[in-house]
This record gives structure tokens, C-alpha cells and sequence, in this order.
């Protein structure tokens, strides 16, 4: 019997509407000019339960690891081990906002930095049908 995992509603209603998983690889491998822009336009993202817990119920929301790290080691250590000087790719989600394909711990660790701007690439929905997962 399959297990059911809960997805907080706010989760679902800020999503992306693709039916398809990802393949980070191929996403990283996609030729996306980077650009510089402003941290807060961003933030947003951290408010919304977008992180999965030990269960695989997405429930936990990036600003509460962020103000209680010791709490969350899983996500506490992603965050302080994400490199940064990586872009983050983001993709206008179902509801017109910047929302992140790939990133959020580095998302997440330039703001607990103190960071105000952010590289990112940003991927076209024709883009992000090239890193359907095969299979």
C-alpha cells in the first residue's frame, strides 16, 4: 500500500503547474544566460512550506529553519553546505512569481548571509520541458 503524503495547501497553491518530473541535470545543463537581481523580489519563497520532513510530508517552511537551524539539521546542514556561487534557477510559477526550479538552500543561506542580490537563470516554460526526467 502506497503511502499518502500530505501537501500543505499554501505548498500547492504557489507551485508550478508542471505535470512531468525534473531532471536537475539536465536543467543545470540548459544554456541560460545568469543575471543579478535583487534578494527580496525572492523572499517570498521563503514563507511557503517547500521542504519535505523526515515523513516526506511537505510541511516545513524555510524561514522556520532558518530562525531555529538546530531544529532542522537536515535542512541546516544543506543550507550551510550549499555553494553559492552557483546561479539558482527560477521559472515564473502558476500565479506570475519567481519561484525556484533549483536553489532554495542557496536561497536560503545568501539570506541568512545577509546577501541583497542573487545570480539566477531564468527558465522559459519551453525550457523546462527539455529536463522532462526520461523514463
Amino acid at each position: 500500500m502506497e503511502k499518502k503524503i500530505y501537501v500543505d495547501p499554501r505548498h500547492a497553491e504557489e507551485a508550478f503547474d508542471l505535470d512531468f518530473w525534473r531532471d536537475n541535470k539536465k536543467l543545470w545543463n540548459l544554456e541560460i544566460p545568469t543575471e543579478e537581481m535583487d534578494i527580496r523580489e525572492l523572499r517570498w519563497i521563503l514563507e511557503v512550506p517547500f521542504w519535505e520532513d523526515t515523513d516526506g510530508n511537505i510541511t516545513i517552511v524555510p524561514t522556520d529553519v532558518l530562525k531555529n537551524l538546530d531544529a532542522y539539521p537536515e535542512h541546516r546542514d544543506r543550507i550551510l553546505q550549499a555553494d553559492t556561487s552557483f546561479p539558482i534557477h527560477i521559472m515564473p510559477n502558476r500565479n506570475g512569481k519567481w519561484l525556484t526550479l533549483d536553489g532554495l538552500h542557496r536561497l536560503a543561506k545568501l539570506v541568512l548571509n545577509g546577501a541583497t542580490k542573487i545570480r539566477v537563470k531564468k527558465v522559459t516554460r519551453e525550457q523546462v520541458e527539455k529536463t522532462k526526467r526520461d523514463g
